[in-house]
């Protein structure tokens, strides 16, 4: 195909005014952050309302996933591709998953110490002895 004959720019609805203007058929890239913006700010409130631990937890995840979606459809542009591309950006996330519940009982080993008060994350632990003064370790 020649140039003369070739589609313009313009004439593709991914191309031309509306995508330097940040508006592709959908939400402008404005409208977007402020809808991150404030599920952020609710974020932060829900953190301070007294809520049972597990509700706060449900409902961080889901204001999570939430985000994630919004940025994928409309900063990674997914909103405007072939489903196959949504089965490729969501594999990490299936793979993250999987290696987090796999890692779960891992990440429990040993914190008895710390949910009895015994240990705390920032003082060394007491059976270390401190260097004599005037001698280094190197």
């Amino acid at each position: 195909m020649d140039h003369a004959h070739a589609p313009s720019p313009s004439s593709d609805p991914h191309h031309g005014a509306s995508a330097t203007s940040g508006h592709h058929g959908g939400l402008s890239y404005y409208a977007v952050f402020f809808i991150l913006l404030v599920v952020t700010i609710a974020e932060v409130g829900v953190a301070y309302l007294p809520l049972p631990h597990g509700v706060k937890i449900l409902t961080f995840i889901v204001m999570a996933l939430y985000k994630a979606v919004m940025v994928a459809l409309y900063f990674m542009h997914l909103k405007f591709e072939n489903k196959i591309m949504w089965v490729i950006a969501a594999a990490p996330l299936i793979f993250g998953v999987l290696i987090t519940i796999g890692t779960y009982p891992d990440s429990e080993k040993g914190t008895e110490r710390f949910k009895n008060g015994e240990l705390q994350p920032w003082s060394p632990p007491t059976n270390v002895e401190a260097p004599a003064a005037g001698h280094s370790n190197h």
